[in-house]
């Protein structure tokens, strides 16, 4: 799989040159040395190949979407300072104005995978159901135990620096692998249900967050891309359903949302792996009934700058649809709620898949603060001191928690 490596290495370059800047990670003399070694290399099994599973987690905070969609940028002012406040309550909250939701479904639910068309690796990706109107592009998964334990104990460590007064929790996002894979391809892929239990029995001090039955539950529906990397808002919010059940807080029925379609998108696999046959999908983000009642605030990955902003781009290109949460993951993004239903304040330590999950929590918590662990700069120790943390949230997905270097990543900011 070091063709795919080469493959959205050279996308990135592209991208990047595209916009008129460099490269994120990369300088061109670097990229292109990078996809030459790659272009040499034998070719590999998806199985436990950190080359593979760090390109593909990079890959999108380098296309242009998301770097020509900064954050608002006013005038500095100095970052908040304040004390932190006492452990959580863990008394029952009061109840959200929007109605209250049912349990959720974690059952399997009654779908058959279609299996019309053909499937075959293409430019490093498994593309499923290829001929049809409902082709998908599946991004393979290597999967390491032995890196996925040592995460665990990354996110415990953090729980026993913060203290008693704030809960760690631990979310590993699956990708559409998990769920999407023809049975004749599975043993080109790890198993990212065991990668996530894994992860749950090594926990000593951190909390799981247990997503992927209630996922799988609902994987005939909208839940994750068909052209693009990550889930689509639907599968966010029932993640974030969970989180809200095992945290103990209240969450809005979907139907108090505002969806707001967009049509024709089509997204990375086919700018970055050059997938063609790849159908239009429907992109659908909601919006919460409370929006207009949060404060939305910018700063600089080091708690500098603050500036107001609004949580929904919604000028952004349909190809760069899922920029519309927050626009980059270059900053720290504050949502302070007016009315909220308890004093709980949630910092989100995520990728890019994390971005989705702030819309469904704005009636769940007083506060919400959200940092990418690859661009975060200083303690996050001391930055939930401040904020006045109750809770921390990692929301990473299985391809992040099972590559060394991010999780390496996820650990340095003590």
């Amino acid at each position: 799989m070091k063709n795919r490596a080469m493959a959205a290495l050279c996308a990135v370059l592209m991208t990047a040159t595209a916009c008129g800047g460099a490269p994120v990670y990369m300088t061109e003399s670097e990229l292109n040395e990078r996809a030459s070694e790659l272009a040499a290399a034998p070719v590999e099994t998806a199985a436990g190949t950190d080359a593979l599973t760090d390109a593909a987690s990079d890959r999108m905070s380098a296309t242009a979407a998301e770097k020509a969609t900064p954050a608002p940028t006013t005038e500095a002012t100095t970052a908040p300072t304040t004390e932190p406040t006492t452990e959580p309550t863990t008394e029952e909250t009061t109840e959200p104005t929007t109605e209250e939701t049912t349990e959720p479904t974690t059952e399997a639910a009654e779908w058959d995978m279609p299996t019309d068309g053909t499937s075959s690796i293409l430019n490093g990706c498994l593309v499923v159901n290829q001929g049809t109107d409902h082709a998908r592009a599946i991004e393979l998964f290597g999967g390491n135990h032995s890196v996925s334990s040592r995460y665990a104990g990354v996110l415990d460590q953090y729980q026993q620096a913060l203290g008693d007064g704030v809960q760690v929790w631990c979310m590993v996002v699956p990708t559409s692998q998990a769920f999407y894979t023809p049975e004749e391809f599975a043993s080109k892929n790890g198993d990212q249900r065991a990668e996530y239990e894994n992860v749950a029995a090594s926990l000593t001090a951190a909390k799981p967050v247990p997503v992927y039955d209630a996922l799988y539950a609902h994987r005939g529906e909208a839940t994750y891309s068909r052209t693009d990397y990550h889930w689509q808002p639907l599968g966010a919010y029932y993640a974030a359903e969970q989180f809200a059940k095992v945290a103990g807080v209240p969450y809005a029925k979907l139907s108090t949302y505002e969806a707001v379609e967009r049509e024709g998108y089509v997204g990375a696999f086919a700018a970055v792996n050059k997938i063609g046959g790849l159908s239009p999908e429907t992109f659908t983000y909601y919006k919460p009934a409370n929006l207009d009642s949060v404060e939305c605030t910018y700063y600089n990955v080091d708690f500098t700058n603050a500036r107001s902003g609004k949580m929904f781009h919604e000028d952004n290109s349909i190809g760069a649809s899922y920029t519309v949460f927050i626009g980059t993951d270059e900053c720290i993004f504050e949502a302070d709620v007016a009315d909220a239903p308890n004093d709980r304040v949630l910092v989100i330590m995520k990728d890019s898949y994390g971005n989705a999950l702030v819309p469904f929590l704005t009636q769940s918590f007083s506060k919400i603060y959200l940092t990418d662990f690859r661009y975060f700069q200083g303690s996050l120790v001391n930055f939930c001191q401040n904020v006045g943390a109750t809770d921390v949230l990692f929301a990473l997905s299985s391809v992040a928690v099972t590559t060394s270097n991010k999780v390496d990543q996820a650990g340095g900011h003590f």
